[in-house]
Formats: structure tokens, sequence, C-alpha cells
């Protein structure tokens, strides 16, 4: 029939054909098929008729659609970060740059900028254009098995001894870098497979990101009490390089920054540990430090919980973030950053009485047995809830009990402690453009579908291999770069080493422009001398004159 409609010009569905051929059994006389194949080829006609109209109208993401309709047109913020990279390719491959002088960035931040747009723009051409395909994730029980087998296996084979002492200690960098290793891993299969539907797998992911905030609080309050650098310059590269890429993301994409949720929620954390301890943090060593954690814990509990939140001052900005989406993600870890933290104390401030007790085998032996049980009630516990919804409720007040036992159980011996998995240290090392990237470049649609590179139905794991291989390289130039333009934006020289100032930042040798300008003494530019000049010393002015910056350019955006 089709072939017949075909010889007669008159247009017919590929996908029509393919269904006729791949589904003989469905059919008794090759005209007339079931209503499961009938309604399928409905649903191809609407979607290829209707979306193009319907759905293209207002297009906002995410797009639930992912063939037959149009895409928005770029931005305006697009094109300036085409025009962008233009500029800065002129600037390094021409004289253009040096007939600039001072005026000109050094070749360094050119490089990097130029590499970390580039990746953006890669995204935006494989998640807000029809250039590359998309299809709609469906959950399957074996794949993703086969996937979850395929990672963890992958992390055994890099398994080796530390060799520096440093490195064997106590959730020592190795460790922590393997952590978020191997939990990036299962959360990019989670994603890529849709096992969100199943409640099982659902509550088990929700405490790997449980973990990360564990590791935020542990991190922080061990860097802050062991050094007691509070300065703002070291708070601004922690939330420098946490949300250039998520910030960016949302222009480009035309998205919501809380979209991208895993960079919000450290950096309102990283904020909650260091303006704790910050406070009278000459009581850090003391019993004082517990009331402090127990004071802002209540606050923090009480923002929540009563809608506190000043997302409404936000809406008069021109910021439309959904508060209860919000609070929804803020709420289900509201208790895990302060457990990590008080872990960091005790190990700072107990660890070593403890190692050095008489009897600390016994309790070290009692506390792993304890760490089992209570890590096996746990497992049988999330597993038999009825729904996800079900177990978000108890999440807050249990998901610390399962981080404390797998630190307890992956540090119970020194060969645990002393070795880890270099492959997954990799991996966590760019954990975070792993996570926020995959929005748009392993994943299509804001995650709602998968990205194709090659045939989808016959070359499902070639296609998976390279978007994989494509993705995890991406990412490490985005990490590579971050750090560089994170360096400039706060003054920070790689050769020298930084002053410990409170509120100023200091120089180096990619300064930017204004700075220059300001060391220049032939200028005649007295003005915009003192401007630079202030500008290199206060980096709170700088952090003003940044978010006003932003607040202006999403008013009129």
């Amino acid at each position: 029939m089709n072939q017949y409609l075909q010889t007669a010009d008159l247009p017919v569905l590929g996908a029509w054909q393919q269904m006729a051929a791949g589904a003989p059994q469905e059919t008794s006389d090759g005209l007339h098929y079931s209503a499961e194949v009938n309604n399928i080829a409905v649903n191809v006609l609407l979607n290829r008729v209707c979306n193009a109209r319907v759905l293209s109208r207002n297009a906002r993401p995410p797009f639930h659609a992912t063939c037959c309709f149009e895409y928005p047109r770029p931005s305006w913020y697009t094109t300036a970060v085409v025009l962008g990279v233009l500029i800065m390719g002129l600037l390094l491959t021409t004289s253009i740059g040096r007939h600039l002088g001072k005026m000109a960035p050094s070749p360094a931040l050119l490089r990097a900028t130029l590499a970390f747009s580039l990746v953006l723009l890669l995204m935006y051409l494989c998640d807000r254009t029809p250039l590359f395909d998309k299809l709609h994730k469906i959950y399957s029980s074996s794949v993703f098995f086969f996937l979850t087998a395929c990672a963890l296996l992958a992390g055994f084979f890099g398994w080796h001894k530390h060799k520096e002492p440093d490195d064997r200690g106590f959730l020592n960098r190795q460790q922590t870098d393997e952590w978020k290793g191997w939990m990036q891993l299962l959360i990019l299969v989670y994603h890529l497979t849709n096992a969100s539907a199943i409640p099982s797998i659902y509550s088990m992911v929700r405490v790997l990101v449980s973990m990360y905030l564990f590791m935020t609080g542990y991190g922080h309050a061990t860097y802050l009490c062991r050094t007691n650098d509070f300065s703002l310059h070291r708070l601004s590269l922690i939330l420098l390089r946490t949300n250039l890429l998520a910030i960016s993301l949302a222009y480009l994409m035309d998205t919501k920054y809380t979209d991208y949720y895993f960079a919000p929620l450290c950096s309102i954390w990283t904020l909650v540990v260091w303006l704790t301890l910050y406070v009278a943090r000459s009581t850090n060593k003391s019993w004082v430090v517990w009331a402090k954690l127990a004071a802002m814990a209540a606050f923090t509990w009480l923002i929540n919980s009563r809608h506190w939140w000043p997302f409404n001052v936000l809406s008069y900005m021109g910021v439309a973030w959904d508060q209860r989406e919000w609070e929804f993600r803020f709420g289900l870890d509201m208790f895990v950053v302060y457990i990590g933290a008080i872990t960091a104390l005790v190990n700072l401030n107990y660890g070593k009485h403890l190692t050095s007790h008489p009897r600390w085998p016994q309790l070290r032996r009692w506390t792993v047995l304890l760490a089992l049980v209570a890590a096996f009630i746990y497992v049988v516990f999330a597993l038999t809830r009825d729904s996800k919804y079900a177990y978000n409720h108890w999440h807050p007040y249990i998901s610390p009990l399962a981080v404390l036992c797998f630190v307890v159980l992956r540090n119970s011996t020194e060969y645990l402690r002393s070795a880890s998995s270099y492959t997954f240290a990799a991996v966590g090392r760019i954990s975070l453009e792993l996570f926020i990237a995959q929005f748009h470049l392993f994943l299509a649609a804001d995650t709602k579908a998968m990205l194709i590179l090659a045939h989808p139905r016959l070359w499902w794991l070639i296609n998976l291999l390279l978007v994989s291989i494509m993705f995890a390289g991406l990412c490490k130039v985005l990490a590579m770069n971050t750090q560089i333009i994170v360096k400039y934006m706060i003054h920070q020289s790689e050769n020298k080493p930084r002053q410990d100032m409170e509120m100023a930042g200091d120089g180096g040798l990619a300064r930017p422009v204004l700075d220059r300008l300001a060391l220049d003494q032939t200028s005649k530019r007295h003005w915009l001398r003192r401007l630079g000049s202030t500008l290199g010393r206060s980096l709170v002015l700088r952090w003003v004159l940044g978010i006003c910056g932003l607040l202006m350019l999403n008013h009129f955006y």
C-alpha cells in the first residue's frame, strides 16, 4: 500500500514504512493493523503536523518534544557570545592584540575564555538546534544495571595505594575525589536511563546528592578551622568556581539558574558554613562551636519551613525563580551539611585523642559493626517505601545516617584509607562540570531526552560511547579554563603566592584592563587610573558591581 502511494507521488512518512516492515505479526492482510500500531502511527502524524504549529509558539525550555518543531531563535546573548568568540579569535591569530598593547587581555586569558565559550556554543548547538537528534528516555532495568556494572567495573582497574603520607588519613583528598567520581558516574547512568520513576533507585541516588553536600560541610569546615583563612578572596574563588558555568548556561540556554540546582545548593551551604564559623571564630575549638552550629541549623530550618526566602524581592528585579522547587531541594538535605561540619570538627579537635586511647581498637570494631547494621536497616527502609514521595518525607532525617555509615566503612582499615581508584578520582575532579553540563551535552532537552550522534536503535551503545567521550573531554576543558578565568576575575596570580588580605584581591601577571591603566604612570586618564586602583583594591566593590550587572542583565534580558 505504501509503495503504491509513493508511485502515485503521494507523501508517505518513512516511520510508517518502518512500522509496517517491523511488525508483520500485527496485520493479517497487510492493510489493516492492530490498535497498538495504529495509535503509534497517529501519534507520529500528529507530532509531524501539530508540533511545528502548537509547540513552536512561545516555546521555552525545557522542551518536551524531540522532533518536528521549531526551536526559538538565538537570543542577543547567544549572538554576543558568537561575536566574542570571533573577536577573541582575531586577537589571538592576528597582530591586532599587539597593537592594542595594555588594553588587550593576556593571551592565556583569551585562550581560556575562547575555549570556554566554544564549549558553551557547542552545547547550544546540541540542545537548542535541530542539528543533532534527540530521543526520549525510556527506563529499562537491564540497561540500567548493565551501565551501572560497567561504570563500577571501570573504577576497579584504577585501584592503587597512595604513596604520599598525607593521602592516608581520614577522608583524605584522594578518597574524596574518588567518592565524588563514582557517585557522579551513577548519577549520569540514573539520568540517562530515566530511573527516577523507580522509587528504590530514586532513594539510593538521593543519598548520593546528600553525600556531595556532606563533603561540602566537611571540606570547608576542615579548611577554615585548620587555616583560619576566612578571607573574601578564598570565598570568592569557591563561589565563582561553582557558579560560572551554571550562570553562563542560564543566560545562553534561556533557563533558570536554579534549574542547575547543584550549583546554588553548594553555594548557599558554603556561605552557611563560612558564616557559622566566621562569627566568633576564636571559639571554633571550644564548646561554643557546637552552639553556633545548632543555632544556625535552627535558623536555616526556620527560613525554609516558614517560606522566608527573599524570592518576592528578587521577583521585582526580574528574577523568576521557583521558590517551591528551591525549598524542596534545600529541605531534602537540611541537616547533612551540619553533620559534615561536625565530623570535621570532631576529627580536628578530638581525632588524635581518640586514636591514641587504649580502647580505640575495641571502639573501632564496634563502630564498624554498628555501621553495617545501620546501613542494612537504612537500605531495607528505603527499598520498602511505596513511592519516592513517601521516602522524601524521611530523607532529611535518615540520609545523614547512611552517609556516616559509608564514611565509617570506607575508613575502617588502614588499607582502605591508603588506597583509592585513580579512575574514579579523575572523574571526581571534574564532577562539578559533569553534573551541570549533562543537562545539554550528555543528555538533551534539559535532561528530558538523550543526545543522538549515531543510529539510536542498532548502535545505541556506540552512540553512548561517542557521546560519553566527547562529554568527558569537554568537561575537562571547562574545568581547566574555568580555573583560569576565575583566578583572573579576582586577580590571583599563578606565579605569586596570595597575601592574606581580608577584603582585597592581590595583583598578578594577568591584570584586568583597568588595573593595567592604573599602573601606567604615563597615562593621562587620571580618573580611569583612580577607578582601576579602587577596583583593584576592593574585592567587595567588584562583587557589588558584578551582582548589580547580573540583575540589570536579567531585568532587560
